[in-house]
Order: structure tokens, then C-alpha cells, then sequence
């Protein structure tokens, strides 16, 4: 067992290390270093989270909300530093996610068969 968490620990090294997490680490630091951009942030996660707790609540979402909400994605938009973090952000997904493709395929075969029928 000790082998496989050697092995996880040097991938998760590997990863840290890789262009696309120190491109993500640089871009996030940019972004918190733009106090603008930051800022519009923290509102449009703020008016997404609102929003979405007046939907689990079942309670109407008034027009000015939706309107603060697209002004606040407008101005996330425009900005170049946030176009920067979400490029370096889908990078790095994107490598998580061939990282997990490439374990799957061997893990693939410990899952347990599907059932083919219901029992009478």
C-alpha cells in the first residue's frame, strides 16, 4: 500500500509542479492583485449565491437581482485579468481531467458488473 501512496504523492507533486497549476497559482495572483476585478468577483459569487438561495427557498428572483447579476458577469467578462484566470482555470481542469482519464482506465476494471435484470 505504502507503493501506491508513494506513487499519489509524486503525482500530486507532479501536478503542483506542472505548467498549467504554476500558470493557474500566477493568474490567481494577478487576479487577487486587481482590486477592481477581485472586487466584481466577490460581488457576482455574493448576488450567485443570493440568487441561488432564493430558488432552493422557492421565492421569487426579482429582475433588479438578474440585472446585478449580468451587470456584474459583464464586467468579469471585460476583464482581461479575469479572461486570464479563467483560461489558466480550464487549463488546469482540463489536465485533471486527462489525469483522471488516464487513472480510470485502469481502474475500469475493479468496478463491479452491472446488473443485468431484476431478480423475479
Amino acid at each position: 500500500m505504502s507503493n501506491i501512496t508513494d506513487l499519489a504523492e509524486r503525482l500530486g507533486r507532479a501536478i503542483a509542479e506542472s505548467d498549467e497549476a504554476k500558470a493557474l497559482q500566477a493568474a490567481r495572483k494577478v487576479l487577487n492583485d486587481d482590486p477592481d476585478t477581485a472586487e466584481a468577483l466577490k460581488k457576482y459569487r455574493d448576488q450567485s449565491e443570493k440568487m441561488a438561495k432564493l430558488e432552493s427557498e422557492g421565492k421569487p428572483i426579482e429582475p433588479d437581482d438578474k440585472r446585478a447579476l449580468q451587470e456584474l458577469q459583464d464586467a468579469l467578462t471585460a476583464s482581461a485579468t479575469f479572461k486570464k484566470f479563467t483560461e489558466a482555470q480550464m487549463e488546469y481542469v482540463d489536465l485533471m481531467r486527462r489525469v483522471n482519464e488516464a487513472m480510470g482506465k485502469h481502474l475500469a476494471a475493479t468496478e463491479p458488473p452491472e446488473p443485468q435484470g431484476q431478480p423475479a
